[in-house]
């Protein structure tokens, strides 16, 4: 009887312990919402109720335990291309998904990123920031998955992220890394922006996955963050969670 007892707690372990193991490289699928405010004075003010009031987009992670690659996946839905036909001019609104990836080096906690702002593509190179996380102690479920909840404040920002210890890989969506699991979900100043994981998949990522970005024009955060903050002052507008920038144009 004793041996038979044995037999069946392996048995019942052994998927398990094989999932934990095939769970070190992967692919995540990520629904990302962003809310919109976007503010319009002028004769224009009158298409103010045709602007989008958020943003939806579908993102993916590759990673394995030593580097991640987040960047955009296949959209599910077309960029928005309202147009508005009367008497008076013509508005035409577009909101394309920009081409933007992070790559990011696990190990050696660097990073580089490509981000498109108004039609121009820069490449950002730095290391991962070590920001002091705090676990909460609260617990939830996401696909299947104990999670475990973590904050951070920032100074432009609140964040609290959902991580699993079940994948005991420190990637995350965006730069929302180096906790103790996979992170499944980070909520953004109270739903300003939301991350949440569809479905996770257990793979080996190719080279081609986890390929580097090498696409724009190579500046430091500082220079980025001064030609976002320059072209912002210039167009009267204001630079939010993301940089999402809309382009309103009226034709006559």
């Amino acid at each position: 009887m004793r041996t038979l007892l044995t037999i069946v707690i392996i048995m019942a372990a052994g998927p398990n312990v094989l999932s934990q193991a095939a769970m070190q490289s992967g692919k995540v699928l990520y629904d990302e919402v962003m809310k919109l405010e976007i503010k319009i004075e002028g004769d224009a003010s009158q298409f103010a109720h045709l602007l989008p009031k958020e943003r939806k987009s579908v993102k993916v992670l590759f990673f394995n335990r030593e580097e991640s690659l987040y960047e955009k996946g296949d959209q599910e839905e077309e960029p928005i291309d309202d147009v508005v036909e009367s008497d008076e001019p013509m508005v035409k609104i577009k909101m394309a998904e920009p081409d933007n990836k992070l790559y990011t080096d696990l190990a050696g906690k660097t990073r580089i990123e490509q981000k498109e702002f108004m039609t121009r593509i820069f490449l950002i190179e730095g290391q991962v920031p070590d920001h002091a996380w705090k676990l909460t102690g609260q617990q939830k479920m996401i696909l299947d998955y104990p999670c475990q909840e973590a904050t951070l404040e920032l100074e432009d920002k609140k964040i609290s992220a959902w991580f699993t210890p079940a994948i005991p890989v420190p990637a995350g969506p965006a730069e929302y890394v180096n906790l103790p699991g996979l992170v499944l979900s980070v909520d953004i100043d109270e739903g300003q922006r939301i991350i949440t994981a569809r479905s996770v998949e257990a793979m080996e990522p190719t080279s081609e996955n986890l390929q580097k970005p090498r696409k724009g024009k190579k500046v430091t955060r500082e220079e980025f963050d001064a030609i976002v903050a320059e072209k912002m002052e210039e167009t009267g507008a204001e630079h939010g969670e993301g940089g999402n920038v809309m382009m309103i144009r009226i034709e006559k």
